[in-house]
Parts: structure tokens; sequence; C-alpha cells
């Protein structure tokens, strides 16, 4: 049985003497790992479309065992602005280690592929931008059906000024009588809510056009960052590898 369709590739490892195991979130069948065979010879035909966060078009046929083959495939884009900057290619890759981390295997997400494939093409026009970024994670705790309760109090109810809390654990906002009572909260208010709540409802071209703060765009990146990681229960490796560098190598 073959299928075929458009692909965003997540990763690739050796596998066998000249094949690559290729991880690829798949437009119609979501995340999926096949074999593609020769893809380590210099002449392949295959070897541009399987590398990390390309863009490509993939015809799939049935292996011998569990795995699919890759048998065609024609590259669509490669993104290579964002290949050339080392800051917007990082994240690019953060991208789809967030996907690889949380996607069930065959479970179609149509809605979170185009929103990745927006993103990777916002970034390679205009390079890496911090609120494009979380709205590709949110976007991602949307799709996954971890949407945040940020309107009123998660326990109570209560919809008003006193929201100044999230709760983790019950994935929403609380007033100041909830926080007291509750576990570890995230202090969240102002101009970070405002944003989170910003990222929940608009769309990518509205937030390019949005100033905010850096104390602000640290608070709602470590919010998400939390959240995902509590949901998820994973730790996203590239995060730490991007803040070692920017401890090593200051803007």
């Amino acid at each position: 049985m073959y299928h075929r369709s458009r692909c965003l590739i997540i990763k690739n490892m050796d596998f066998r003497e000249t094949d690559k195991l290729v991880t690829v979130f798949s437009e119609k069948e979501g995340k999926l790992t096949s074999v593609a065979r020769g893809t380590k010879k210099a002449g392949s035909s295959l070897r541009a479309c399987v590398q990390p966060f390309c863009h490509s078009f993939l015809l799939f046929g049935k292996g011998r065992g569990e795995l699919d083959l890759i048998t065609q495939g024609k590259l669509l884009d490669f993104y290579a602005n964002i290949r050339e900057d080392l800051d917007t290619m990082l994240y690019a890759v953060y991208i789809m280690e967030l996907l690889d981390k949380s996607l069930m295997d065959r479970e179609p997400l149509p809605q979170l592929y185009a929103t990745t494939l927006e993103v990777l093409e916002l970034f390679n026009e205009f390079s890496y931008r911090p609120l494009i970024m979380r709205y590709f994670e949110m976007s991602l705790l949307k799709n996954l059906g971890y949407l945040p309760i940020l309107d009123h109090c998660v326990l109570c109810g209560k919809n008003d000024e006193a929201l100044q809390n999230f709760s983790l654990s019950e994935g929403g906002m609380l007033c100041r009588k909830c926080s007291a009572q509750s576990g570890p909260h995230i202090s969240l208010t102002g101009e970070a809510l405002a944003l989170i709540r910003l990222l929940n409802t608009a769309k990518s071209k509205t937030l390019s056009r949005v100033k905010a703060s850096d104390y602000a765009l640290e608070k709602v990146e470590y919010f998400l960052e939390k959240f995902l990681e509590f949901h998820l229960e994973r730790k996203f490796n590239m995060k730490n590898t991007i803040r070692t560098l920017k401890r090593k190598i200051p803007c």
C-alpha cells in the first residue's frame, strides 16, 4: 500500500549501512517514522528531501516490517535563510523537538501542520521573532487539548481583576483567595498576561506588529515552557542549548 503527503522532516538518524531512519510530521498521516534507503550515498535523490526541518513531498511504500519506506521525494522548501542564521536555526530545531516529543504516531493534526509551516516561513523571511515562537507553542498546546483558562478563576469561576496567578496542575488562572489555598503557581499579571491572552486569539500577522517589553516576553516564554513541560512530562534539550549559547555569546 502506498500513500503520499507533504511532510515536515522532524529528524533523521543513521540506520543500517546506507539508510536513514526519518521521522516526519505528515500533513495527512501525522507523525510517523520511515526508512529512506540509500540516503547516505552522495548521489541519492532523497538526500536533500530528508534533512531536518525541510518541507518535502514524499511517497511512502510498505516495508517488510512495521516501518514504511520512503520511495520518492520532492523538496518543497529548504528554508535556506533559517540555516544561515544560528539563532533562527536553533529555534527551528526546537520546533522539531517539540513536535517529536509531543505528537502521537499517526494522529493527523492538519491545523498544527499549517501553523508550523506558517511559522517556519515567517522565520525564513524575517528571522527569529519571540512572539511568533510563542504563537507556535500556544498553537501546539491548543491542538493537544491543553488550552489554558485565562479569563476566569479555574477553581471558583470568579472573573475580575483579582486574577494574578496561574496553576499548572489546574490549567488556569486563580483569584487571590484560591491562590492562597492552592499548590505551586506562576505569577501572571499585567503585560505578560495580556500577551498570553493575545497569543490565544490573535493571528501571526497581528503578533508581528506587537511591541512588548523584554520582561513580559521573558515571563511569557517561562510560562509556556513550564506549561508544556508539565503536560508533556518532558524536558526540551534544545531550550537548554539555546540558553547556554546565549550566555556564552551575549547579544
